[in-house]
């Protein structure tokens, strides 16, 4: 507990984080637009006919393009170290967007041609800009935080189960990690934290100790201080850091859509909170994504889904499809399409199964799963549950409107009497092919905590939270963490 900081050391590392990383993924966007550039104009001189020419001048291609979407790339603070990815993501998208827009201009401006430019390789820019640029970020954060170098210095005030979440939040979700350099409180809750980090003793002495740290950033995480103790201390530390973070005792409350207003005034803080799927226009753009999202898939999908028909049908005995009953929006039951991945006689197999081993009962009747061995699964089944192949006709349910490509778990109607108070926010919009829970533990969650995760994303839905997930299914499934 009787630990001292290395003001220096310290003082030298927030330098280095503070000029460094900026400058570093700058190099990052510039070598990733270059790349998109070149990426869409060879595209294009491919896909355009023999006769098309189309002429960019080296100073537009080198200098002008990559300026501004570095300008608009800093101006959105996608260069920020502790910001979510799903947050990076959306600002990284705004400012591809204005980069576009603000890049033709300039070429205007400048008196070209802008006819020689054609509208695919504008097109093929804004694709292959967003991905190049969101891939070389994530290469240079999975570097930066492998090495363990220019990560945030940060101090912590609060030794609890909420600085434990910000801690692993931050260095587990694919953005720059944070330098703990001490956690300060009178009382220290969590065992992961004394195992991990230097502690400190007295809240009543945390100016000192920030003081004596030279630390920048602070976040006070220490949720039950009072409101006379908390403006205590922010007046104490304010004035020795640059950014002072404090989390409100909210927790719980759907926080992605979260708006804060300010009554500047009487120093009030009016935090709305919407519900993005309670609107018309947000339902009607879900529905619209998940038509044109589920097209594109479409397409590489058929031949797949061929290979799987014949592959089921060869396997075992029964049919090909397993069309099972699920529970929909607004309660109403639906036919759920599915590649047949168990025996026929399925409940059999599993009856008999778990009298004989007590240990697979009670792992049964906590997740509704069984995660190591399953005797109803087919041969052909356990290889597309762990690649989630057999989920692959939900595309019809998709498109039929029926299902969303993101969305809750599609619950059973044997189900419902386990669901509790969560049933009536789950079925208020349509269940998912993926969703919160299956890119965040998949089979590993408990059912409780299934429900949890699916009530958590329907508050705080966000069409860029469907992106993200959509992309970390990807993920999931490829690395085949767990089965969905």
């Amino acid at each position: 507990m009787n630990k001292s900081f290395s003001k220096n050391r310290i003082s030298k590392m927030d330098s280095l984080t503070a000029y460094i990383l900026p400058v570093l993924v700058s190099i990052g966007d510039y070598i990733a637009i270059i790349i998109a550039e070149a990426v869409a104009f060879y595209l294009c001189i491919f896909f355009m006919p023999k006769d098309f020419y189309m002429d960019i001048p080296k100073s537009y291609f080198y200098l002008w393009v990559p300026a501004v979407f570095i300008f608009f790339l800093f101006y959105a603070g996608t260069h920020k170290r502790m910001v979510p990815y799903w947050e990076k993501i959306k600002d990284i998208f705004c400012a591809n967007f204005y980069s576009i827009i603000a890049a033709i201009f300039i070429l205007y401006l400048i008196h070209e041609d802008i006819t020689r430019i054609s509208r695919l390789y504008v097109a093929l820019l804004f694709i292959f800009s967003l991905i190049f640029l969101y891939s070389i970020r994530q290469i240079i954060i999975s570097i930066c935080n492998r090495l363990d170098i220019l990560k945030e210095p940060v101090i912590f005030i609060g030794g609890g189960k909420v600085t434990e979440a910000v801690i692993k939040f931050y260095n587990n979700n694919n953005c720059f990690g944070i330098k703990v350099v001490g956690i300060i409180d009178d009382d220290f809750s969590s065992e992961y934290l004394k195992q991990r980090y230097p502690l400190f003793k007295g809240i009543d002495r945390a100016a000192e100790y920030i003081k004596k740290s030279n630390v920048k950033t602070v976040i006070i995480a220490k949720t039950r201080l009072d409101r006379n103790s908390l403006k205590e201390l922010l007046t104490n530390i304010q004035f020795l850091v640059r950014n002072l973070a404090f989390i409100p005792n909210i927790i719980g409350t759907p926080i992605a859509n979260l708006d804060v207003r300010r009554i500047y005034r009487d120093d009030i803080v009016l935090l709305n909170i919407k519900n993005n799927l309670a609107y018309m226009r947000n339902r009607v753009i879900k529905r619209i994504f998940d038509i044109i999202m589920g097209l594109i898939i479409c397409i590489p999908a058929v031949p797949i889904l061929i290979l799987c028909y014949f592959w089921v049908k060869f396997d075992s005995r029964g049919p090909v499809f397993f069309n099972a009953k699920r529970i929909g929006k607004d309660g109403k039951e639906f036919t759920c399409y599915k590649f047949r991945s168990m025996y026929m006689n399925s409940d059999k197999i599993l009856a008999d199964y778990l009298a004989k081993n007590p240990e697979a009962k009670a792992e049964w009747d906590e997740f509704q799963k069984l995660h190591d061995f399953d005797p109803r699964v087919t041969n052909a089944g356990r290889i597309m549950r762990k690649t989630s192949l057999d989920e692959l006709p939900q595309l019809l349910n998709v498109l039929k409107g029926e299902m969303s490509l993101v969305g809750p778990r599609p619950y059973l109607p044997r189900e419902i009497g386990k669901m509790g108070e969560y049933y009536k926010i789950i079925i208020s919009t349509v269940p998912g092919i993926t969703g919160y829970w299956q890119v965040n533990g998949r089979s590993d969650v408990t059912f409780e905590g299934r429900l949890k995760m699916d009530n958590w994303y329907i508050y705080n839905w966000s069409v860029w939270m469907d992106m993200v997930l959509l992309f970390k299914t990807i993920k999931a499934v490829f690395f085949s963490k767990g089965a969905v």
